[in-house]
């Protein structure tokens, strides 16, 4: 499982268009307790570097999608970039 700080790395040494797979699973179950299989600290660990995810995608450093692997299976990828734009703003 990838860390919140080896996603941080990787976001921070990326170059333009460098991806990594930062999830595979069904991430809104994978951070909840109850459906998630998961241990609490990983789950804990897995909703800290989710949220440092979608901080970066808000701020333009990384762009988020989706590639379906299997039904009940995604892989979530961050891709650096080649501008460093905000993408939305979120209220």
């Amino acid at each position: 499982m990838l860390t919140a700080a080896a996603f941080l790395a990787w976001a921070k040494n990326a170059g333009p268009g460098d991806t990594i797979t930062y999830h595979e699973g069904l991430l809104s179950e994978d951070r909840t307790s109850g459906p998630s299989l998961l241990p609490e600290k990983a789950r804990a660990e897995l909703h800290r570097m989710a949220g440092h995810a979608m901080g970066l995608a808000v701020s333009g450093g990384v762009l988020l999608v989706q590639r379906r692997l299997e039904p009940g299976r995604i892989a979530y990828i961050a891709i650096k970039p080649k501008d460093h734009q905000p993408r939305r703003k979120w209220s």
